[in-house]
């Protein structure tokens, strides 16, 4: 993942055009631009976005009221804005967030500041290691191995392998009866949709690299994590939106269900 463009404001960072996707303001012209240019190639991205954030905040009070984990640990946060987990999570669930670059680490912290039970740890999502065997990590888990892990809007941004090591890591780490909430970011787009194709090639010139791959390649490289009895479901129906509120060009890029799913991977 890219390390240089947070802090350039020269430069647009996908991070940061996808806050200004959220309606954030953590983003500079440069950013917004890039987004415009997204959106004007894609109508759909902000929707898309969006719909990603809210199954996020579906995910908090689901890993913490009705499934009752105390512990959320979220890879690849971002910056904690736009109603992250921590606004949606049960009082007194333990909430750890991590992200690669520094630069959105020490923001992050500022932005929390002296919120209790959150924590922010500078870590690659692609080596979920790097975050669990942190000894200021293992201090606040304190053994706790049974939690709700998150990966969510990220995964078309990570390789095969990059994927199946840390599903396989986590599954290793992980006590039995976590949950693995994985967000099968992008699955079953149509990649030679030429409208995609354009805006594969704007993350590309940002320096990240995307990887669209179906369903059952999602499914492959996250074994032996297995969905519960929900499945994977398709982020129009987790919300409850209408196929109609997908355009022409948006079901040509996308898919009929909105481009990715979801599912609650249990251990």
């Amino acid at each position: 993942m890219p390390q240089d463009n947070i802090a350039d404001p020269s430069k647009p960072s996908p991070g940061r055009v996808y806050d200004y996707l959220l309606g954030g303001n953590h983003n500079f012209e440069v950013d917004r631009q890039s987004a415009e240019q997204v959106l004007k190639i894609m109508p759909f991205a902000g929707k898309f976005s969006r719909l990603q954030r809210w199954a996020l905040q579906d995910i908090a009070v689901e890993l913490s009221e009705r499934r009752g984990y105390d512990v959320i640990i979220d890879f690849a946060s971002g910056l904690p804005t736009m109603d992250n987990v921590h606004y949606k999570v049960q009082k007194g669930t333990m909430v750890i967030y991590s992200d690669s670059d520094p630069v959105v680490v020490e923001y992050a912290r500022d932005i929390l500041k002296d919120t209790s039970d959150v924590y922010f740890f500078q870590a690659d999502a692609r080596h979920p290691e790097e975050l669990l065997s942190r000894p200021e990590v293992e201090k606040i888990l304190a053994g706790r191995r049974k939690v709700g892990l998150v990966y969510w809007g990220i995964s078309v941004f990570l390789s095969d392998n990059d994927i199946a090591h840390a599903a396989r890591y986590l599954y290793d780490w992980a006590a039995p009866g976590s949950c693995f909430a994985f967000n099968a970011q992008g699955a079953d787009v149509n990649p030679e949709d030429p409208a995609l194709k354009q805006g594969m090639e704007i993350y590309k010139r940002m320096g990240q690299d995307t990887f669209p791959r179906s369903l059952k390649e999602y499914q492959e490289l996250l074994k032996p994590w297995q969905p519960d009895a929900q499945g994977f479901i398709p982020l129009l129906e987790w919300h409850g939106f209408e196929q109609s509120e997908l355009g022409k060009e948006d079901v040509a890029a996308y898919g009929p269900m909105g481009g990715g799913y979801g599912a609650y991977l249990i251990k």
